[in-house]
């Protein structure tokens, strides 16, 4: 079925952000004869809240945040002085309106259904991601992409009933998991035979997962779809001609670049830039935070993607770094590093892998997840004629990217898409 706001290639688009998000809808784009420009306040592509994201590619965890257990728990995280979580009221209606759509988000008929969605899509991701780089020579070692399995390891035995209800209900989607004694959890990890922070439970094994450097997949995606680069050029408004229609983007210094369609792939940006039209999509920064050391013993470090559920840290391995990163902190667009939270990431190295790092060169990372209250992002075209988003992926913004880009240009395209696109349309 075609959509009535497709438009027919080949035509030229213009996409606003090129972090993982943009980079990968640029490329799904010009894979089917579009014509790009590529936009970022940045120097290069990647270098904004793809810098220093997690690494994981995590297909079979997508689970939103807004959950029963979540909004049981948040009364303690928030009152915590080193909780995972943290958050600073705005005073915008949006905030309040996206606090309250997080709140009836917290139901679990409303997760499985936005689980079911998120995982037909990162599926899709898988599929396109892979297709890409086994298309680009070399592009493994250029990404640092492995399949490294993953490991989920609980410190709490009581956690073990919620977990094998959450696996039992994930296998009729595809998901391959098994969950692990202490003893198979460092078989299959060695490195995690001296771990601190208390006692491992259990783990969830999933062999099937990978990991990838973000910045790295974005740069590589920018340049393989011959976009037309304009970098270090932010964005100051999008102009519409007189019948309404968003037919360019003015950058800083007044150039203006006229596109066919205008896609909004910025980030917590999308939603700044869209205020001027009177949209008011539901998306908030939440911040996270990263730190990559130097691996000074390869076997004291680990090799499989290692997540601490206690704690809410992933740790990913990229060639001869680690990079550790967590928290969700929903302050509004502060990037400031408080030295706590940095301390706190190498502290959780120092003691779930003893002697694998050296902390002289931690290479410290903020960035701001844009994230929907239920934990679907934004696909799709807008009210406005000429204007598509592609936005609000949260945590999953690695995951996800491949699989929205494709959605995206295939709705732009007038295909029918592999996903089920009404779950991501656009609102606000």
């Amino acid at each position: 079925m075609t959509s009535p706001t497709a438009l027919a290639g080949p035509r030229h688009a213009c996409v606003i952000g090129a972090g993982i998000v943009g980079a990968a809808t640029a490329h799904a784009l010009a894979e089917r004869g579009w014509r790009v420009t590529l936009v970022d306040a940045h120097a290069q592509p990647g270098r904004g809240e793809s810098l220093g994201n997690g690494a994981q590619l995590s297909y079979s965890y997508v689970e939103p945040l807004a959950t029963p257990d979540a909004l049981k728990n948040l009364p303690k995280w928030l009152l915590l002085p080193d909780s995972p979580l943290r958050w600073r009221p705005q005073p915008r209606f949006s905030h309040a309106r996206w606090l309250s759509e997080f709140v009836a988000a917290c139901q679990w008929p409303t997760v499985r259904r936005t689980s079911e969605q998120l995982l037909s899509l990162a599926e899709e991701s898988r599929r396109t991601l892979h297709r890409w780089l086994a298309a680009l020579p070399g592009s493994a070692e250029a990404t640092r992409h492995t399949q490294t399995g993953k490991l989920v390891i609980y410190r709490k035995p009581e956690a073990l009933a919620g977990v094998q209800r959450q696996i039992e209900w994930q296998r009729a989607w595809g998901c391959a998991q098994a969950i692990v004694g202490a003893d198979e959890v460092r078989r299959l990890e060695p490195a995690l035979a001296a771990t601190g922070g208390g006692p491992i439970a259990f783990g969830v094994w999933t062999a099937t997962e990978e990991v990838i450097d973000a910045a790295r997949l974005a740069v590589l995606l920018a340049q393989a779809s011959g976009a037309t680069l304009r970098l270090g050029r932010p964005v100051q408004r999008l102009v519409r001609d007189a019948a309404g229609r968003v037919v360019a983007a003015e950058l800083a210094g007044g150039e203006r670049i006229e596109a066919d369609a205008i896609v909004m792939a910025a980030g917590p940006a999308t939603v700044q830039l869209l205020k001027p039209l009177g949209a008011r999509p539901p998306i908030e920064p939440i911040k996270g935070y990263s730190v990559s050391l130097p691996i000074v013993d390869d076997a004291a470090a680990p090799r499989v993607s290692i997540t601490d559920n206690g704690r809410k840290l992933v740790h990913a391995r990229l060639g001869d770094r680690l990079r550790v990163a967590g928290f969700a902190e929903l302050i509004g667009m502060s990037r400031v590093l408080p030295p706590a939270r940095i301390e706190a990431l190498c502290q959780s190295v120092r003691e779930t892998f003893p002697g694998a790092c050296s902390f002289d060169d931690p290479q410290p990372w903020t960035g701001l997840r844009p994230a929907t209250p239920s934990g679907r992002p934004q696909v799709g075209a807008t009210r406005w004629p000429g204007l598509w988003v592609n936005a609000g992926h949260g945590a999953l913004g690695l995951t996800l990217s491949c699989g929205s880009a494709s959605l995206l240009a295939d709705l732009m395209e007038g295909r029918e898409p592999a996903v089920d696109p009404t779950a991501f349309r656009v609102t606000g």
